[in-house]
């Protein structure tokens, strides 16, 4: 914790904050009022960064009150902390708000490289409202990986059964992925809410392989690998690939010394 606490040597930061808006039905299950996310989402930031200027702060608005609040170090430097800030982006206003305001957005996963190159063109257009380059705004990505170079059609109906899930319970990746809307009607016939997994495994049989196959990287260790490289060249800079399977060892194995483009 002391580590995290603290400043790296050239005195950057160890960690960085990310921030969603959350979805429906899940937010208003627990009681939160997902009201005006953009506005909440933008003052929020700007009262987070007042914090980590690391003076005593007064912040007075519609989503944010703080009455000289100051962030309290038990150990190590008071200095301002340098804490880089993402956004959960998934719809074109967050992700342009991501570039306006943030280090960059966390890209959605269960996504096609066309959403990532339309994304992209978002945050540029938040990156240039604040007089900054695309190049500027980092761009990493939740990449879902089932990988197995054994079985591949196995590894491949894992995903299936991934893209199921989504399908049938996230409104906001069901239009992200770019799915036939009929298909996404006859996933949510079986799969309900809440998910189950028996649900989402039986409508897995429903997902083509080219969906699939457009939306995340499956199958053996070379398709995967080209896969991440299709979504770096979308835009990328970043792909944090998220392993489905029961060991994650075989998804280090295959990347442990991979380069993009070779």
């Amino acid at each position: 914790m002391w580590e995290l606490a603290g400043l790296t040597p050239d005195g950057e930061s160890r960690v960085m904050l990310g921030l969603g808006a959350w979805w429906e039905p899940i937010a208003s299950r627990v009681g939160a009022a997902r009201r005006s996310p953009l506005k909440a989402m933008r003052k929020n930031i700007e009262a987070i960064r007042a914090l980590f200027t690391m003076e005593e702060i007064s912040y007075e608005g519609e989503f944010v009150q703080l009455d000289h609040v100051k962030l309290d170090v038990a150990y190590g430097s008071t200095d301002p902390r340098n804490i880089p800030i993402y956004i959960g982006a998934t719809g074109p206003k967050m992700l342009q708000l991501s570039g306006e305001i943030c280090d960059g957005p966390v890209l959605n996963y269960v996504v096609s490289t066309d959403y990532i190159k339309d994304a992209v063109g978002q945050v540029e257009i938040g990156a240039q409202r604040s007089g900054r380059e695309l190049s500027a705004i980092d761009r990493p990505e939740l990449l879902a990986c089932s990988l197995s170079d054994d079985d591949p059609e196995a590894a491949i109906m894992m995903g299936k059964s991934l893209v199921a899930y989504y399908l049938g319970t996230e409104p906001h990746i069901m239009k992200a992925s770019g799915a036939d809307p009929s298909l996404v009607d006859k996933v949510k016939e079986i799969v309900g809410w809440p998910a189950t997994e028996e649900d989402y495994k039986r409508a897995a049989h429903l997902i083509p392989d080219d969906l699939v196959r457009k939306l995340m990287a499956v199958g053996t260790s070379s398709e995967c690998r080209d896969k991440v490289s299709e979504f770096i060249e979308a835009g990328v800079t970043c792909p944090i690939l998220y392993p489905i399977m029961d060991s994650i060892e075989p998804v280090i194995e295959s990347f442990s010394d991979w380069e993009v483009g070779k």
